[in-house]
């Protein structure tokens, strides 16, 4: 793959997601119609877009661990198998579905509007959308948790690993219990960033793909899908620019003290 193609799309997947997504409407409490309405245009095509940014992101997240083999490279890879068709799924279902059924109802009379409300949150309640969403967004965090493990030196994995379980639970309990979004789910948070960067080698990426996993794996709207997508991208930066050059300076200083000690073994 040419280097630059593959740079639009590590950086330009994350990025273009995060961006897109700071501006997603969030539905409030007084349901989705009365919410989506007044954005129904651009609703719709923020999650045409999202089709295409979470494929992207997805194929970024492959392309990380493109050369590395191992479990924890495989299930990492697997789980990425997963979460794009899944989450695209979701993102159709419930994006796609509500905001034709909102700019549907809003051509209605007035008195057929109560019952095209009701259809509407029936939708976005659905339990296959929320099936498609909990897998989708789970794949995604474990393909984000593996990815710190495989790329962490390996003795050190063990306790990346550890961490990740916890990282994985902390976003189930922040989900099920709708403690997402406040303090003691921030503190959470930091304290498994920090935990991360703390053990793992290289620290930087490994700890910024968890806090990945957890922000994007919790959901895709604001602050905690644009904030994971920067995680995600400043991860790929630091690997990329930092930790992958200063490997290919020591691996081509190996091969030069091979080719220079081989020839002094033969003439031995």
């Amino acid at each position: 793959m040419p280097k630059l193609f593959r740079y639009i799309i590590l950086f330009g997947g994350p990025l273009f997601v995060g961006a897109i997504n700071l501006g997603h409407p969030i539905v409030s409490s007084g349901g989705v119609y009365q919410t989506v309405s007044p954005y129904v245009t651009w609703w719709l095509i923020l999650h045409v877009l999202n089709l295409v940014g979470f494929a992207l992101a997805g194929l970024a997240a492959y392309l990380i661990l493109r050369e590395e083999r191992g479990l924890a490279a495989t299930i990492s890879r697997i789980a990425l198998a997963v979460f794009i068709p899944l989450y695209l799924g979701f993102d159709a279902l419930i994006g796609l579905g509500t905001g034709t059924l909102v700019q549907y109802a809003s051509q209605l009379p007035p008195d057929q509007l109560p019952e095209a409300k009701l259809a509407i949150e029936a939708l976005w309640t659905s339990s296959l959308g929320s099936i498609l969403a909990t897998i989708g967004s789970s794949a995604w965090g474990i393909s984000m948790f593996a990815t710190a493990i495989a790329l962490t030196e390996r003795s050190r994995r063990p306790v990346v690993i550890v961490l990740s379980v916890l990282a994985f639970g902390l976003v189930g309990w922040g989900v099920a219990t709708a403690s997402s979004g406040t303090v003691l789910w921030w503190l959470a948070v930091a304290v498994a960033g920090l935990a991360v960067f703390s053990v793992a080698r290289p620290r930087v990426p490994a700890a910024l793909f968890v806090l990945a996993g957890i922000l994007f794996g919790t959901t895709h709207v604001v602050p905690f899908g644009p904030l994971g997508m920067l995680c995600f991208a400043g991860g790929v930066l630091w690997l990329e620019l930092v930790e992958r050059k200063t490997q290919r300076p020591a691996a081509q200083q190996e091969v030069r003290q091979a080719e220079v000690v081989e020839p002094t073994l033969k003439k031995g």
